[in-house]
């Protein structure tokens, strides 16, 4: 269990706080590079417990400025983004991506007042079809944007898979992207027989965990036993502060980010790409997830299913889900007794079930942890630490300053007995070789992963 205050410093993102100010020592992702346009309509949006307004200037620099005029207060939502400058409705302040106020046209003309004025602005960047921001001290001179893989890759080789609003504490979120023993249980289908379209199945729902620390988080490798006497290991990645890369197969590799909005709200996006060549099924339009589910009740589909219309007037106003508490998650009772272990139709919504269930924070002073929640307890123990360390003397935390760090990959592997996973699976944990680990497939599994006829097996 983890005691109150623990809690409190681990999920408490606000300004000022100890992980909130760890978070602002990052570049984070907020969304799509294609959802700021160029002079187009400013974005509500939310970070770390901070109202701010997104939008992106003439010159294609994304901007993230604080919401209100100085002026009388006016909503800069309202406002014109034009000619390098967001420009106040009320009164016609405009002001500039950096924050400086570059005119006034109600005062008199040889008023100098404006360079007198300046609104909170951060530093936002473009990096992999998606856009960064950057809300440290070090506004004149940022490190450098985390060198993903998926980033310097084709975009054919690239799927957007997600964007959904979480409504709880961004840690709960993170935990479950490093838990692998649940992936067996909630994931599950009721009949090993099945497609796994259906859901995941394997008889050993025990692992054996090895955590190796590094300097952007730490690597877990994931070993069960196979009916042929070699071994399945899952590798999973944890990155310094909000990332998770579970295993996948086939060369595919996911990353899932979990940006803190506040202390109350997360917003997970997902990447998969295929550093070998195009992802099969990747989105037509470079960025933009699928909302489709499946039409067969009890049938996974990808992603996270469709929006709800616009929330106007809330931040991230396009990106809250169907599936949630006030839907049961899209809960298919007669799925749920046939075909897998809870009936909701995509393996994401089940996480978000389930988080959900924990309440807006988790009270973990209740939790009963047990050995396969090592991976859980060292993220806590690296964050609490990390987060402790720079506001005692100012450590710069793990990865913070080395964006080359992220340059990783996870993957799921059979190994033969006795095999050192790290140094087998090491040159394509560090994207040295684009011919991924022996498949999973061509082991004798200690359960059944096949597809139905002409259809591929389904991914986590």
């Amino acid at each position: 269990m983890l005691s109150a205050e623990d809690t409190d410093l681990l999920c408490r993102v606000g300004p000022g706080t100890p992980m909130g100010e760890l978070m602002r020592r990052y570049w984070l992702p907020v969304g799509y590079s294609w959802e700021y346009e160029t002079d187009g309509q400013p974005q509500r949006v939310r970070v770390l417990g901070e109202d701010l307004v997104a939008w992106r200037a003439s010159d294609g620099t994304p901007a993230f400025t604080e919401p209100q005029c100085p002026h009388r207060g006016a909503g800069f939502f309202y406002g014109r983004n034009e000619e390098s400058g967001l420009r106040c409705a009320y009164h016609g302040w405009k002001f500039d991506a950096s924050g400086q106020c570059v005119d006034m046209p109600n005062e008199p003309a040889e008023s100098n007042f404006r360079r007198k004025v300046r609104i909170r602005a951060y530093r936002g960047a473009d990096y992999g079809g998606v856009t960064w921001i950057y809300m440290g001290p070090r506004q004149d001179d940022p490190p450098g944007v985390p060198q993903f893989e998926w980033g310097l890759t084709p975009p054919e080789n690239v799927s957007h898979a997600q964007k959904i609003v979480y409504e709880c504490n961004w840690m709960q979120a993170l935990e479950g992207e490093l838990d692998s023993t649940h992936v067996y249980v909630l994931h599950r289908r009721l009949n090993a027989d099945d497609s796994p379209r259906y859901g995941l199945f394997h008889n050993d729902q025990r692992a054996r965990f090895h955590i190796e620390e590094k300097p952007y988080g730490f690597t877990y490798g994931a070993e069960r036993s196979e009916l042929d006497g070699n071994v399945y290991w899952r590798t999973t990645q944890f990155l310094f502060p909000v990332y998770g890369m579970f295993p996948a197969q086939d060369g595919v590799v996911p990353l899932s980010v979990y940006l803190p909005v506040d202390d109350h709200h997360t917003l997970h996006m997902g990447v998969w790409w295929n550093p070998a060549g195009a992802m099969p099924g990747a989105a037509q339009e470079y960025g933009r997830p699928r909302e489709a589910l499946a039409e067969e009740p009890g049938m996974l589909a990808p992603g996270v299913g469709p929006m709800k219309p616009e929330q106007r007037g809330r931040f991230f106003s396009k990106w809250w889900p169907q599936a949630a508490p006030d839907s049961d998650f899209l809960m298919d009772v007669r799925a749920k007794r046939a075909r897998n272990a809870t009936g909701i139709p995509t393996v994401r919504l089940q996480d978000s079930a389930v988080i959900h269930s924990m309440g807006r924070i988790m009270d973990r002073t209740r939790e009963h942890l047990g050995t396969t929640d090592v991976s859980i307890i060292r993220a806590r123990r690296m964050l609490l630490r990390a987060a402790m360390q720079l506001r005692e003397d100012g450590t710069p935390p793990p990865g913070s300053e080395r964006p080359q760090d992220y340059y990783v990959r996870s993957c799921a592997a059979i190994l033969p007995p006795g095999a050192d996973w790290e140094a087998e699976l090491d040159d394509w944990h560090n994207c040295r070789t684009s011919e991924p680990p022996r498949k999973v497939a061509e082991a004798n599994r200690a359960f059944k992963e096949r597809a139905l006829p002409g259809e591929p097996a389904y991914r986590t």
